[in-house]
């Protein structure tokens, strides 16, 4: 099963569209229904919940993502940590070490420090709609 690292702005783009079509919907979607494996440190979540209350997500909605997660996601320590980024945004080092840390082979985002990289270590890092297009054609 594929391990995959979701940056906050996934979650985020996911939880606020109405378009239920969407890339970041259909892939939180596709994780509650198998196609993949959640990985989740603490950190990550902290940054989630913290930005979904900032954006006016539905705290039933929030408690509904938290309890999914806490059920379906490969939970980490967070013990790694990251200094790749620390000049650009420091932030996004937990998201490099969550994915170092479980050995994930991708890591989702919409965030350009990221994507940048391309690569790190023996993960690939991707726009939400090509992960999509990897699961899809791979069924």
């Amino acid at each position: 099963m594929l391990k995959v690292v979701v940056d906050t702005s996934v979650f985020v783009a996911g939880m606020l569209t109405k378009n239920q079509a969407s890339s970041p919907a259909q892939l939180i979607s596709m994780w509650k229904n198998g196609a993949f494996t959640l990985v989740m440190s603490p950190q990550i979540l902290r940054e989630i919940v913290a930005k979904l209350i900032d954006k006016d997500i539905d705290h039933a909605a929030i408690f509904d993502l938290v309890r999914s997660i806490a059920r379906l996601a490969l939970q980490i320590e967070g013990i790694y940590e990251s200094t790749k980024l620390d000049k650009i945004d420091p932030k996004d080092n937990m998201f490099l070490a969550a994915a170092y840390e479980a050995g994930a082979d991708y890591l989702i985002s919409y965030d350009a420090h990221l994507l940048h990289l391309k690569h790190f270590h023996k993960t690939q890092i991707l726009l939400p709609h090509l992960l999509m297009r990897h699961l899809i054609e791979n069924k």
